[in-house]
């Protein structure tokens, strides 16, 4: 069984949200003592030592409005400074006016100005001591029936890989961003460009490129450096060499092309004529 929330109280602010369903029960316990007047006050009752005017004597009525925040008093320990209250499911109208979703915690500041003619800052400044918390139960557990457990786990699964997925894409963006990533992904451009460029031209820059590629991933040049910008611009000039080849031998391969269609439709005019003179002859 999970253990018990505890949250504390805190009497800097109107109200604090309790997350607990209609007819459930928490527990308030802890207390502070007024350096003004002596008094021990807990959640639902103030304690009046006997110096007070009055004597010594219990008021049930202490830091905390319970009603107003839709709760309701079930249990009251004076001795221990303990409360249990059950929500009530209605009734929290103090919630939403202190601008908190409901059942809230909602604090009496009435504790200052009614019993003390003080004002709430100057009677919270007298209080010292361990504060008071709230003990809520835990969330149910949601019970899985044995069957739907394989897809949950696949469900679990899929997300996980998912995540990694994305982490490894970020990674590798911001890797591929990077002057290191940048000057890999341009010798690369230009090894893919040997493959397709001239063998008479590819056979001497590829053990080049290829050693230039070994060295930036066994980061022996940085790229940022004076020697790395080095060589960054030496790649680029043989990109721009290896495309202005390609360049070059896609021309020639055009021109060839076209030399022989155009000798093609010069042989067929030809033939034509002939023909056309053969015709003419008979």
């Amino acid at each position: 069984m999970s253990a018990p929330i505890v949250i504390e109280v805190p009497l800097d602010k109107p109200a604090v949200h309790v997350d607990v369903a209609a007819g459930k029960t928490i527990t308030l316990r802890g207390f502070y003592t007024s350096k003004h007047d002596g008094s021990i006050l807990d959640a639902a009752t103030t304690t009046w030592p006997k110096e007070a005017p009055g004597g010594a004597s219990v008021d049930p009525v202490g830091l905390i409005a319970v009603e107003s925040g839709g709760f309701h008093l079930s249990k009251r320990d004076v001795d221990k400074h303990e409360v249990e209250l059950v929500a009530t499911g209605s009734g929290a109208e103090a919630c939403a006016a202190a601008g908190v979703e409901a059942p809230c915690l909602v604090v009496n500041k009435g504790v200052a100005l009614k019993k003390r003619l003080m004002g709430w800052e100057e009677f919270k400044s007298s209080l010292a001591g361990e504060g008071i918390e709230a003990v809520v139960p835990p969330p149910p557990v949601v019970e899985v029936a044995p069957g739907a457990m394989p897809y949950l786990q696949a469900g679990a699964g899929v997300a996980i890989a998912a995540v990694i997925g994305f982490a490894a894409w970020t990674w590798k963006k911001k890797r591929d961003a990077s002057p290191a990533g940048q000057m890999l992904a341009l010798a690369r451009g230009v090894k893919e460009r040997l493959r397709r460029a001239d063998p008479v031209l590819a056979a001497p820059l590829a053990p080049a490129v290829d050693a230039a590629i070994r060295s930036l991933r066994a980061r022996r040049v940085d790229p940022a450096s004076v020697e790395g910008k080095r060589v960054a611009e030496a790649l680029r000039r043989a990109e721009t060499r290896l495309d202005a080849s390609m360049r070059e031998a896609q021309a020639a391969k055009e021109q060839e092309a076209a030399d022989e269609l155009v000798q093609e439709m010069e042989a067929a005019l030809e033939a034509a004529d002939e023909v056309r003179r053969a015709h003419r002859a008979s």
